[in-house]
């Protein structure tokens, strides 16, 4: 089993000492990639790579897979791609010998003049890597001598990269006694391995696949993993008082949440007619992965397999097996022509019923701050409800065996409901209409919600699944010549590694400003980083965090949300848990403030509940810029205009500007300033 390479020496390769060190290295492989691929040498890590200025994400996955292909490793590889952006598992040896010989880096004249002498005369690869393991060793005895950040990145570069490869062939055994980090160095240095070292990356230099023409990738980072951003809130931002003075209609908007699925059988989200749901539809992305992947094409097994596990799930509109299978390989030849995406084949793989059960209750808390209806909760026709599911369920029999199930699963739900609730008996249901604090309306109790989902508990990447949402809504609007979705509220939160990027700049930032740019409000969460643990030599110490707005909060375009009390904001202030700004680079963050502790709102099979978090936060104002746009239609796709009115019209709570951005949202007061 191979053994890890401390985090610490990591960084002191890539980036000096901590007294003395820049902030980014040079080499495209990002900081984030070669720390997992250290702590895990030998795995398969989950990448996403960036195509090179005009290069598009098509031709790049197809000439990845045909590099590949020439090493023997494709099989496992796993492609795929949207646009501008492709995804890849990989190993590191993978992508020292195929990606990185694509980057622009790599083709630069003196970066391709290093690499051909050290291919050349091998000793001068090995004078160079015992340089820089002497340095390191001189480190860890406080007597360095130069400025590691003075050291050309491309020695950096090939001292970490053989580094991990020798690693990657050694016995854990040998350092499972270690009991520090200081002490794993010291046994990896001990020894005199910088002719180990350099073997083992000229063995991986001697199998190069050739380098492209020009360059066509840019960088390569991690597909990293986003989490949930976790009574009377609406009347605390005067939502309810703006509905009033202003007579707001929001059942022409629709709002779109990215999260982990909405319960749309709740009677919370019932139309005005009590007949059907708003929540309109729901597209399952988490399995995006498995459909763009270029395996489809080549991989009948794989291909196979995957259009098994499609159809057992309850699509909108099933196709056959044959279709299925047609489709993918379709998708998946695309690459090989430099085609973009075809969302509407994408579209039918991942739109599934509404009715399908989700996975968390998140989705569906989110989706209630923004639109429950508490009137419709509590209303007796919810019965009528429950027999016309009842009703779905014994048709869904001759459906496809997936959509049968979850036909028979969602009205099951309805029906227990009905039965838990109030139970036909009068005294219980006017106990239920009494006990109306158990309910609470949502910012925008009529308008319509679109479900998709890219949070399951089994997936451990889930930011090339959230680009791909954005892109598909993109493609709805641009398709209908109109906008069809207003707005996007994205209560999740992935952690940003400032040495990878600027801020504002990863990959799911970029979409998510392409999405503003398009005319589409886009709300986030802050993040719940705001108070975290930290580990000195005298133990551990708790404190507040500032620069700890977490992605796709970090995007300039976007409005992100922290958090406050749900009544009691001039009081309590901002919340404990609530990510502070500014941004890496300085940019005031959060934008505003909303209700984020104990927030009632519905939660899967009929329940309510209250939740905490920034995720909570977020949703008040994707209603608040919803009602702007229901009452003022000039303001539909004006998302930079929305913001502005939001900022401009928050309730200073007279914190520091870093904890509160420009305050409390003021849905009353941003209507009176128009």
């Amino acid at each position: 089993m191979a053994i890890e390479i401390p985090r610490t020496l990591v960084e002191f390769i890539l980036l000096g000492p901590e007294d003395d060190r820049r902030q980014l290295q040079d080499s495209p492989i990002l900081g984030d990639v070669w720390i997992e691929f250290a702590r895990t040498p030998g795995n398969r890590l989950e990448l996403l790579i960036t195509p090179h200025k005009e290069h598009a994400a098509p031709r790049v996955a197809s000439a990845l897979e045909e590099a590949l292909e020439k090493s023997g490793a494709a099989p496992d590889a796993d492609i795929a791609y949207l646009q501008g952006i492709i995804a890849a598992r990989l190993s590191f040896e993978e992508v020292i010998r195929c990606v990185v010989p694509m980057t622009y880096w790599w083709n630069d004249k003196r970066m391709a003049a290093a690499i051909a002498s050290y291919r050349s005369a091998p000793g001068s690869m090995a004078k160079d890597v015992g340089a820089i393991l002497d340095e390191a060793r001189n480190w860890l005895d406080k007597r360095s001598r130069i400025r590691m950040q003075d050291v050309e990145a491309r020695k950096r570069y090939i001292a970490l990269a053989g580094l991990i490869l020798w690693a990657e062939a050694q016995d854990s055994a040998q350092f499972a006694t270690a009991p520090s980090s200081e002490e794993k160095i010291r046994g990896i240095l001990g020894a005199d391995i910088a002719g180990q070292v350099a073997a083992a990356l000229k063995r991986v230099f001697d199998r190069l696949e050739g380098p492209t023409d020009g360059g066509l990738v840019w960088t390569i980072s991690l597909n990293r993993r986003a989490i949930p951003a976790l009574k009377r809130s609406v009347p605390a931002v005067k939502a309810d008082a703006a509905r009033t003075l202003f007579t707001v209609d929001c059942s022409q908007i629709t709002w779109a949440v990215i999260d982990s699925g909405i319960d749309a059988t709740h009677p919370a989200f019932a139309d005005a007619r009590g007949a059907g749901s708003r929540v309109k539809k729901s597209f399952d992305f988490t399995t995006i992965r498995d459909i763009v992947s270029l395996d489809n094409l080549r991989n009948d097994a794989k291909r196979r397999r995957r259009v098994a596990e499609l159809l057992a799930r309850p699509l909108k509109s099933p196709p056959t097996a044959k279709q299925a299978e047609d489709w993918l390989k379709e998708l998946a030849g695309g690459a090989q022509k430099g085609r973009s995406i075809d969302w509407e084949i994408v579209e039918r793989l991942v739109e599934i019923d509404p009715g399908t059960p989700t996975l968390s209750n998140h989705g569906t808390h989110v989706a209630g701050i923004i639109g429950a209806d508490k009137k419709a909760a509590l209303q007796p026709a919810r019965i009528a409800t429950a027999k016309q599911a009842d009703k779905s369920g014994k048709a869904g029999a001759k459906r496809p065996a997936g959509r049968a199930v979850a036909a028979r699963a969602v009205a099951s739900r309805a029906k227990t409901a009905i039965v838990s609730d109030i139970a036909t008996q009068p005294e219980q249901l006017e106990a239920a209409d009494a006990d109306a604090s158990d309910c609470a309306d949502g910012m925008c109790p009529d308008i319509r919600l679109y479900d998709f989902r890219v949070l399951a508990p089994t997936l451990a990447q889930t930011e090339f699944s959230v680009i791909a949402a954005l892109q598909y809504i993109r493609y709805v609007n641009e398709r209908n010549s109109y906008i069809t979705i207003h707005g996007a509220n994205l209560s999740l939160s992935i952690p940003h590694d400032v040495r990878n990027y600027a801020c504002g700049r990863t990959p799911v930032c970029n979409e998510c400003e392409r999405l503003v740019a398009s005319g589409v409000v886009v709300v986030v969460a802050a993040g719940n980083r705001g108070y975290q643990h930290f580990e000195t030599k005298e133990g551990l110490y708790e404190s507040y965090a500032a620069f700890s707005i977490t992605d796709p909060g970090n995007a300039d375009g976007v409005i992100t949300v922290g958090a406050t009390h749900r009544f009691w904001p001039h009081t309590y202030g901002v919340s404990f848990f609530s990510s502070r700004g500014p941004t890496g680079d300085g940019r005031m963050k959060p934008d505003l403030v909303a209700p984020g502790e104990r927030i009632r709102a519905p939660l899967p099979d009929n329940q309510w509940g209250d939740l905490d978090g920034t995720s909570m936060a977020a949703p008040h104002v994707s209603g608040a810029a919803a009602m702007l746009m229901a009452r003022y239609s000039e303001l539909i796709g004006e998302p930079r205009r929305v913001k502005q009115i939001l900022c401009q019209s928050a309730t200073d709570l007279a914190r520091e500007r870093s904890f509160q951005g420009h305050g409390m949202l003021d849905v009353l007061r941003a209507f009176q300033s128009i």
